[in-house]
């Protein structure tokens, strides 16, 4: 650890103990320093600091306490591996002032899941075309199939996406066991010791921010209502050797928001120009409530920059797990390595499942059903918004996520817990950011949550605002 890389301002009224406790963490937090890697002794740290080992020893204790570091008797100090925040947990001081004291309601109404409601999945159609494969097929479904995925599924695939002006080889295409170990192998493929560097959106969703705390070093880029701020994008790439930029283009979490064409094509300009891929993951586009959108990869005419990922789960089955990558020619051969490495292969049933669906019409058949369904909640969620004291921050043109402005002063902790208390399940802006403190906003799904539900949880949560601003 070099010694300009721990700052101590002695005008600043925070202990000395405390300061290098933070530096510390936030070069942790932001993979600068990875598991394992060894810190400096205390009196090497004391030295080169010029303050006494007690203090060294006391942020030590701090880091240790937290889990960031672990101590090897005899060897030294070192980086702990990180686990992974998947939810939001209160910082500690808002947990101790919070004052609770009444149960929970037990009638929880569900504004977080990305996953539809158990009575609009397919089931029958589901249950249908499953004994119909199994009768047909029989045995050969249980076995292994091709690392690249089976054969007809991808070849359909490849032919749907000309619709969408993306024309590829079906060698670029690989099917995945959803769209999280898409990210994965990405990882597994792109990252090396030397360039770890990827990019985000500020806010992002926080599924992908947690994959990547652990092994990358993570730059985030303020938002638009259109997109990233391109002008604070070039800046980070003209300074820094990025890894790949990650972005959802479509109907994005947790804002909602879809990427203007104009700044798509920039977006790939700059990716040619440093040098560098973009990962589109690519969950909702599908659910459009008026037209589609602009697919990002038409625009990689070459097949050179966009790693594209899409799943299946937000839009037919959860328990399907299955999704596909469209890869620039470079990356297929060390995709399907790490693939066969990670899992062998997806699930062949599954996979003929999938093709059935889409050969038959009846998964498009489903997805016009989603949107129709999608837009007329966005509605009721507009509706009932419009009679509350929150705000919707950008207007949806599909997907199920929507970035709810808190009223000025009202602490976003507070609010999640009380909501909790209430009876009512939300994300808070602070799972979105990377460093972020108190966010004013939290993130409204109502995937799972029907009319009914919607206009429920929004009066509890106007009435969770009227006893905070009362007290």
């Amino acid at each position: 650890m070099k010694k300009n890389l721990i700052n101590i301002d002695p005008s600043d009224k925070t202990p000395i103990y405390k300061q290098i406790y933070k530096e510390i963490k936030e070069r942790i937090d932001r993979a600068e320093l990875v598991e394992n890697t060894k810190l400096p002794s205390i009196r090497q740290l004391s030295m080169q600091l010029g303050i006494n080992n007690l203090t060294i020893l006391k942020a030590y204790n701090l880091l240790e306490s937290k889990g960031y570091i672990y101590k090897k008797q005899g060897s030294g100090v070192f980086v702990k591996k990180r686990e992974l925040s998947l939810y939001f947990e209160p910082p500690k001081d808002v947990l101790e002032s919070f004052k609770g004291g009444e149960t929970v309601v037990q009638d929880t109404i569900d504004f977080v899941s990305g996953t539809p409601s158990k009575s609009i999945l397919p089931f029958d159609e589901f249950k249908d075309i499953s004994i119909k494969l199994l009768e047909r097929d029989g045995v050969d479904l249980l076995t292994y199939h091709n690392t690249r995925g089976y054969d007809q599924l991808r070849a359909h695939i490849t032919e749907r996406l000309k619709s969408r002006d993306i024309f590829i080889s079906k060698r670029n295409l690989q099917i995945t066991s959803g769209a999280q170990q898409g990210l994965d192998l990405i990882l597994k493929v792109l990252l090396s010791q030397k360039n770890n560097k990827v990019v985000v959106g500020r806010p992002t969703y926080h599924g992908a921010l947690n994959t990547f705390r652990k092994e990358c070093k993570i730059y985030s880029v303020g938002m638009d209502r259109d997109g990233f701020d391109l002008e604070e994008l070039e800046e980070i790439l003209k300074e820094e050797n990025i890894a790949f930029i990650y972005t959802m283009m479509d109907f994005e979490s947790p804002t909602g928001i879809s990427w203007s064409d104009e700044k798509k094509e920039k977006l790939i300009e700059l990716a040619e120009r440093y040098n560098t891929y973009i990962v589109e993951d690519d969950c909702l586009s599908d659910l459009y409530f008026h037209k589609r959108k602009l697919p990002l990869k038409s625009l990689d005419r070459e097949n050179k920059y966009v790693i594209s990922i899409k799943s299946f789960s937000k839009a037919l089955v959860p328990g399907i797990r299955l999704g596909y990558m469209i890869l620039p020619d470079e990356l297929t051969q060390k995709i399907v390595s790490a693939k066969f490495t990670s899992d062998i292969s997806s699930s062949g049933l599954n996979q003929r499942i999938l093709l059935e669906f889409l050969e038959s019409g009846t998964f498009d058949k489903h997805l016009n059903k989603l949107r129709r369904l999608y837009k007329k909640r966005y509605g009721v969620v507009r509706e009932a918004i419009e009679d509350s004291n929150l705000t919707i921050t950008y207007d949806i043109e599909g997907g199920f996520y929507v970035w709810i402005a808190l009223p000025k002063g009202i602490d976003g902790n507070i609010f999640y817990l009380n909501c909790k208390k209430a009876g009512i399940s939300i994300l808070p802006g602070n799972v979105f950011f990377l460093n972020e403190g108190r966010v004013t906003h939290f993130r409204l799904s109502f995937a799972a949550a029907d009319e009914e539900q919607i206009v429920e949880g929004i009066q509890r949560m106007n009435k969770v605002l009227f006893q905070m601003t009362a007290e």
